[in-house]
Formats: C-alpha cells, sequence, structure tokens
C-alpha cells in the first residue's frame, strides 16, 4: 500500500463512482487500473471478461508491462490452469506466494511471467453481487513483497463493486429500456443460455431453450441489430399474443453475451386476428401460394384467401408484397417458429 490504507467502505464507494463514469466497459476497465496504481505499488495490471462458454478470458484494459499477460491468456489452456487454481470460482483475491507449490511449476509464471522478471502478484476473480463471474484483475510486481496482504485486502474490498460496474448486461439494460413498455426481459447468451436482465423479471416464454428466443436468435442473425415479432401466450390456437423485441447485442471480442429479449403489450393489431397474423408470419417466411398456406395451418383455402384479404386491408395495402413488408417492419406477424411456445 501506498501510505496508509484508506477506509475500506470508503474506497468501495469511489470505485463504483470511478467505474460508472466512462462510457465503455474497457474505459471503465482502464479507469479502474488507472486508480488503482494511484493507491498501490504494482508493476503491470490486467482486467479481463471471461466468455465460460468458449473458455476464454478476453482483455479488456490492461496497464504497464502487461505484455506476458496478453500472451498467457491467448493460450487456450489459461482458463484450464485459473480452473485448478480455483481463480474461476468465488473466492479471495489469491497471492502468487500463496500458490501451492513453486511458481516455476504453474504455466502461467513457469513460461510468461518470471521469465518477464515478476515475483509477486495478485488475481482476484471478478464476481456480481448476485454471483454471476464477468473476469478476472491481476496485478504484478517485480518486488517479491508487492502486492502485499494490505494490498489484497483493498483487493479484496472492491472486486464484487468493480464487477457490478464491468457487468455488460447492466449496459444492455440502459439500452433496452428504449422499449419503455417492455414487462418482462432476458440476456441471451451466444450458446443459448438465458441471463437476469437487470432491472426486468424474466417469464417462462424466456427459459433456455423457448422457441421465442430461437426464432429471435435466427432473426437478428440474418437481420442484424433489430426485431420484432407476436407471440401466443395461451396455447398455439389462443388469442392472447405478447410482443416480442430482441436487440443484438453481441461483442465476441468482449463476452458471450449476445441479445436481449423483451417481452411487452402485443399493440394495436390494427383489427387482424392470431390467424391472420400467422398468415401474415408465413407470406414473410416465403410461403405465398393459398394452398401452402392452408395446408401449414390445417384450414381451408377459402378462410385463407378471406384472411389476406383482411390484412390488406388493414395494412393498407394494394397487394401482398406491400402488405408483408408492413408487416416485417411493423411486427404484425407471428413466426412459424413460435408457435410451440406455450
Amino acid at each position: 500500500m501506498r501510505g496508509r490504507e484508506p477506509p475500506l467502505p470508503e474506497l468501495r464507494r469511489e470505485f463504483a463512482g470511478i467505474a460508472a463514469s466512462s462510457a465503455t466497459v474497457q474505459e471503465r476497465a482502464a479507469e479502474v487500473l488507472h486508480h488503482l496504481r494511484r493507491i498501490m505499488a504494482f508493476d503491470a495490471g490486467w482486467i479481463a471478461a471471461r466468455d465460460p462458454e468458449r473458455h476464454r478470458h478476453l482483455p479488456l484494459a490492461s496497464t504497464g508491462a502487461a505484455a506476458p499477460l496478453y500472451d498467457y491468456f491467448a493460450r487456450p489452456e489459461a482458463d484450464e490452469e485459473l480452473e485448478r487454481l480455483g481463480l474461476n470460482r468465488r473466492r479471495l483475491p489469491m497471492l502468487a506466494s500463496e500458490i501451492p507449490g513453486p511458481l516455476s511449476e504453474v504455466r502461467a509464471w513457469a513460461d510468461h511471467l518470471l521469465p518477464a522478471g515478476f515475483r509477486q502478484g495478485v488475481a482476484a476473480p471478478l464476481f456480481t453481487a448476485d454471483g454471476r463471474h464477468i473476469g478476472s484483475l491481476a496485478l504484478l510486481s517485480a518486488d517479491p513483497s508487492r502486492p502485499s496482504p494490505a494490498d489484497r485486502r483493498v483487493i479484496a474490498a472492491i472486486t464484487t463493486v468493480v464487477a457490478d460496474e464491468l457487468d455488460r448486461s447492466r449496459d444492455i439494460a440502459e439500452t433496452a429500456r428504449i422499449i419503455r413498455k417492455a414487462d418482462a426481459g432476458i440476456v441471451l447468451t451466444r450458446g443459448g443460455d438465458v441471463l437476469p436482465l437487470p432491472g426486468l423479471p424474466d417469464d417462462r416464454l424466456l427459459a433456455p431453450g423457448s422457441p421465442i428466443l430461437a426464432v429471435a436468435a435466427d432473426e437478428l442473425a440474418d437481420s442484424g441489430a433489430y426485431t420484432s415479432f407476436l407471440a401466443p401466450t395461451a396455447g398455439a390456437d389462443g388469442a392472447q399474443l405478447v410482443r416480442v423485441t430482441a436487440l443484438d447485442f453481441a461483442r465476441p471480442d468482449l463476452d458471450h453475451l449476445s441479445a436481449a429479449v423483451l417481452l411487452g403489450p402485443p399493440g394495436d393489431l390494427h383489427g387482424l386476428d392470431v390467424l391472420d397474423l400467422r398468415v401474415l408470419g408465413l407470406l414473410i417466411e416465403g410461403v405465398t401460394h393459398i394452398p401452402a398456406l392452408a395446408q401449414a395451418l390445417h384450414v381451408g383455402t377459402t378462410v385463407v384467401a378471406d384472411s389476406l384479404g383482411r390484412s390488406l386491408g388493414a395494412l393498407r395495402s394494394s397487394d401482398l408484397t406491400s402488405a408483408t413488408m408492413r408487416a416485417l417492419r411493423g411486427g404484425l406477424r407471428i413466426p412459424p417458429g413460435v408457435t410451440a411456445a406455450t
């Protein structure tokens, strides 16, 4: 420590303010390292985000001679070693001097850190207050007495604060607030897992494996930043509908978080019923012939023809092409893939 050890509650508030001050997660991480360097001695620092689906730590910010850390974490086996050392679970920060056995038997130290002249360090997994592992913090020094046990107490006091402020799901939630009438929401990961979206409850329609999530992910992959559609909430033929809005937040260079998926009121349906919206969903998927539409929906061709007529009138279109485009832009459709959503 440099000087007197600061009061830990005050330090937590200070770091919360620092981490919230910059626009991007990388800038916030850099500011955390900058402030740590003002209150304790170390030669190199590193903050990384963890992608648990690819078992990798991806750099957010570094300071000092951090090249050996970049080299180490670029190796696919780095995460395996952190797992063996217990640094992928919630625990107190670990000083290098506390690692069982000689440092020369730890690949990170033997191959990267000792040859670079480092003799001491502290590593801390970053867990949010609700228990999610979002990354790690490492500080290194050529001085075998630094970081010290007192430094470790400081790191232990701020790791949860730093993790919460670097948690990208909070940024996602802030942007998702543009959907003002959302009643529920989740963060969808690249691998299809579901994480909480701060500020909104989850919903059974957004459970892992939900057809709604599969459709949302597929449409974002095809269309880019945004998609919106309707889904039934009371069985495949039920009249109750919910609006699904999905926003793309994928940053494969940072982590595994992929999208925000929100549920809200269906909005103005322009007099269209569930059958009409299913027909429009099929039209958007490229099913355009009346017999094919009738077969897909298990109804007669006359029923489909009547539905198409209602849709043309409701969407103020003179042909099916323009009606389809308006339905797509307005999210007035039930995609075929969500029929089994409930």
